[in-house]
């Protein structure tokens, strides 16, 4: 078995928690007017964008939930986050969650280095979210992220599905080895240590009544209470810089330099 789809504690020692980082970030919520429906007014009601920004440093990524579709299919059961590390950034990450019914945690990642979101959204698809067309972007990395619960309530995660080909036009065979390694190692293992909190948070607000945890209905994140809502949009703000931060400085260097603000936050966050 490969040693990056072990279990694995989630938590890192000497790293602050995802309740901790909170402490020093504020979120803002907004009317999300660029990506609004003209057609269907009526469905703009939820596309709203958060921004979360610090007292330290001019950083403030841009987090939405959306609707996630691929070759006319769509992502049924997964919550879908776009992380933008800047606001209109070339290079956005994508986020999307799902819990199973043995509590079962899915984070699955893709990263597009070489898209703004304008480049994949449709807006006028009928949603009350804002709908995401991944088919439509240039390139996608991926890495797909497990969390469970144990026996002990240590979280375990495990990584499965690193794929980096999309990108093997633009470094080496050896970049790329180096790459799909920094990402299946050290960028899930900080993403798990990030997004095990949110596990918590999903099977406390879901409590069990028929001896099967529900599905993460669809109007979840934004009736969760106000500090729970921050720790979701930070969790998923933190996944995406991490995964762009990785590919930016391994791959996309100069080509574009908006990756550097994901890195500056992670930075400032670690």
């Amino acid at each position: 078995m490969n040693y990056s789809s072990e279990q694995k504690p989630a938590k890192i020692l000497n790293l602050r928690t995802l309740k901790e980082v909170n402490e020093s970030l504020y979120l803002k919520r907004s009317s999300d007017n660029a990506y609004y429906s003209v057609k269907k007014p009526e469905n703009n009601s939820d596309r709203v964008v958060f921004a979360l920004s610090t007292t330290d440093v001019s950083i403030e990524p841009q987090i939405r939930q959306v609707i996630c579709t691929n070759k006319g299919k769509r992502y049924n059961n997964y919550q879908s986050f776009v992380v933008e590390p800047k606001d209109r950034s070339t290079g956005i990450a994508v986020i999307m969650i799902k819990l199973e019914e043995n509590q079962t945690f899915f984070c699955n990642v893709r990263i597009l280095p070489l898209n703004t979101l304008s480049d994949i959204a449709e807006p006028e698809t009928d949603s009350r979210l804002l709908t995401v067309n991944l088919e439509r972007s240039k390139s996608i990395l991926k890495t797909d992220i497990t969390i469970v619960p144990s026996n002990t309530g240590e979280a375990l995660y495990s990584t499965h599905d690193v794929d980096v080909n999309a990108v093997s036009d633009l470094i080496t065979q050896s970049e790329l080895v180096e790459l799909k390694r920094e990402l299946e190692f050290q960028g899930t293992k900080l993403i798990a240590h990030y997004f095990y909190g949110i596990l918590e948070i999903i099977i406390n607000e879901n409590p069990a009544n028929t001896g099967k945890l529900p599905l993460i209905p669809d109007d979840y994140i934004f009736n969760l209470p106000n500090d729970q809502l921050k720790e979701m949009i930070t969790a998923n703000a933190i996944a995406g810089s991490i995964a762009l931060e990785i590919v930016g400085s391994n791959v996309i260097k100069d080509i574009n330099r908006d990756w550097t603000a994901a890195g500056n936050f992670i930075g400032y966050l670690l």
